[in-house]
């Protein structure tokens, strides 16, 4: 099955740029009602991975999330509201950026490429059989998530990701394969400079799922 990155497709938003500051709100929020629409159409996959996880943590297991950029960013934010929201230990659910923690504010080249670092960090977490590990990219295309993904696999432990693509690579290395397809990204480009040089262009794309 051939794979499609629906998200990086051409934007069904074309001239933002004459359009009124009203009508880019209107349109970001007609994006956003589509997210919701997306999960539910992935509850049952959701559903499958809960009944998975829980008798894992009830043994002890963990729930390790894998990200870059964004996708990571997400997964350390929801890791760090665990604690605080419900009263649970900070080891209980971890978030891994590529990276590390300076990537939660700066960015850090080529981090996101490396397809065995993921892996080598959740050693370090000492990763086990009764653990979850959840890749998430929007794209579904991350070497960092994909590496640790295979390898963790390879090792009996359970795995599942989180994308907007669908039949992603990340996905076939997930047994439990998480889809929300809302589409192309908002995208919006400002022409600055030489018209036709890319590297005066820049962009600010707008992302219902990161």
């Amino acid at each position: 099955m051939s794979f499609i990155k629906i998200t990086e497709q051409n934007s069904l938003y074309n001239d933002l740029e004459r359009k009124s500051v009203r009508d880019l709100l209107e349109d970001i929020n007609t994006e956003d009602q589509k997210v919701a629409l997306a999960v539910r159409e992935t509850i049952p996959k959701i559903e499958e991975l809960v009944l998975q996880i829980v008798p894992r943590m009830k043994q002890g297991g963990r729930i390790f999330y894998l990200g870059a950029g964004t996708s990571g960013r997400l997964g350390v934010l929801d890791a760090s509201e665990i604690p605080p929201t419900f009263g649970m230990p900070s080891t209980l659910i971890v978030g891994l950026i590529a990276g590390g923690d300076t990537a939660l504010r700066n960015p850090v080249e080529n981090a996101e490429d490396d397809e065995e670092r993921g892996w080598q960090e959740l050693l370090e977490h000492r990763v086990n059989t009764k653990d979850t590990v959840i890749g998430i990219a929007a794209s579904g295309t991350t070497p960092y998530v994909i590496g640790a993904l295979r390898k963790a696999r390879e090792q009996g432990i359970l795995t599942a990701s989180i994308s907007s693509n669908p039949d992603s690579p990340m996905a076939m290395e997930a047994d439990v394969a998480i889809e929300m397809i809302v589409g192309p990204e908002f995208p919006y480009e400002i022409r600055h400079g030489a018209e036709n040089d890319p590297e005066h262009d820049l962009y600010l794309r707008y992302d219902p799922i990161g």
